[in-house]
């Protein structure tokens, strides 16, 4: 026996055990890398938005925002019920987020969300066209508001300016704003039958019924849970697109997804009266000093982080009764979050509302 074959078994052992080394490092070696991909995945949320159908998908927030325990810091701060939706998902749920509440002047977005399905489907020719047209009743100065006015808060109904020369937080001219967009505009008094169109937001699947109810003389507020006012926000979020289908053009949103009310505009400082007896829509005809620069189609903007220092510039939010209810679509960070409960003191700057807003963006930034 030569020395070759004494070492023939040997051999064969080694090669046999080498071939095995092989075959098991490339099966494992695509399971290593979907891993990676896997961790890496939910930290590029600009290719993997989704669109809810019926309902919302849900997800871990620790899949998607890298120290989610601030989420928590936020929910406890504000109480009450919302949702946190991140890339299209649901990942953070507080009281009872199919709770249908009353969400005050944050209705008022919508509106504004209305008037460019008007504007697109050809109702209006333009948000400059005079309300006049709709409501001949105006009278002086007022037969030169145009529904950007009533969008922007500069119409001077019920004040003694005249359109476009001041800004005045007015709940009388939303109410003229209601009466000419829904039975006017629309020739329909039950905003529920214009949403609902499926070629409009009925296109949204909400989840949880009819959007709109009447409060008293008031006029129609958005009734509806969170989870469902959060798709209006996730619209806007997606310039329009919802699921691959532009509802409303693009460049609607370049032009108006950002403040309308020029910073140098004053505000209002001469009371005027209702003189077609309108009535308001809740609240006074000037309530607040804060406005231009930060304001226009009834959102809530924050140019150069003037309103919330501790959120992205591109944050916008709908506001009622001064943070109690809220809709904020932070489209960079890709977060819609919808919610009834306390979101601290509204004025721009530092305070409670930036320090409550900054739980987010700690939450889930990259």
């Amino acid at each position: 026996m030569n020395n070759f074959s004494v070492l023939r078994p040997f051999a064969s052992a080694f090669l046999s055990f080498c071939f095995f080394c092989f075959i098991l490092t490339t099966w494992l070696q695509p399971q290593s890398v979907f891993a990676v991909e896997q961790i890496a995945d939910p930290f590029t949320p600009e290719q993997h938005r989704i669109f809810p159908k019926k309902k919302w998908k849900t997800r871990p927030a620790a899949s998607v925002c890298r120290q989610p325990e601030y989420l928590d810091d936020f929910i406890r701060a504000v109480g009450g019920s919302g949702v946190i939706i991140k890339d299209g998902y649901l990942i953070k749920t507080w009281g009872d987020p199919a709770q249908r509440g009353m969400w005050a002047s944050a209705t008022k977005p919508v509106f504004s969300t209305l008037l460019l399905f008007a504007l697109h489907e050809g109702k209006i020719t333009g948000l400059d066209d005079k309300v006049s047209q709709f409501i001949p009743e105006l009278r002086g100065k007022d037969q030169e508001i145009t529904f950007r006015h009533l969008a922007n808060m500069t119409s001077g109904y019920a004040r003694q300016e005249s359109p476009g020369t001041a800004y005045s937080y007015n709940d009388y001219a939303i109410k003229l704003y209601h009466i000419a967009l829904f039975g006017k505009v629309y020739s329909e008094f039950d905003p529920n039958v214009i949403l609902m169109d499926n070629k409009r937001l009925g296109a949204l699947q909400f989840q949880d019924g009819k959007v709109f109810e009447k409060v008293g003389n008031y006029g129609f507020f958005v009734h509806t849970s969170p989870r469902d006012f959060a798709r209006i926000g996730w619209l806007w979020l997606n310039r329009g697109n919802w699921n691959g289908k532009q509802l409303l053009p693009e460049s609607f949103f370049d032009q108006y997804m950002k403040p309308q009310v020029p910073a140098s505009l004053p505000v209002s400082s001469k009371a005027g009266r209702d003189y077609l007896g309108i009535g308001t829509y809740g609240g006074g005809a000037n309530q607040s000093t804060f406005g231009p620069g930060l304001y226009g189609m009834n959102w809530w903007f924050n140019p150069e982080k003037k309103l919330w220092p501790s959120a992205p510039e591109d944050t916008f939010q709908a506001n009622g009764h001064w943070s109690k209810e809220t809709v904020t679509v932070i489209p960079g960070m890709g977060i819609v979050i919808a919610g009834i409960g306390d979101f601290g003191l509204f004025q721009p700057g530092a305070g409670i509302a930036d320090t409550i807003m900054g739980y987010i963006v700690k939450g889930c930034e990259e």
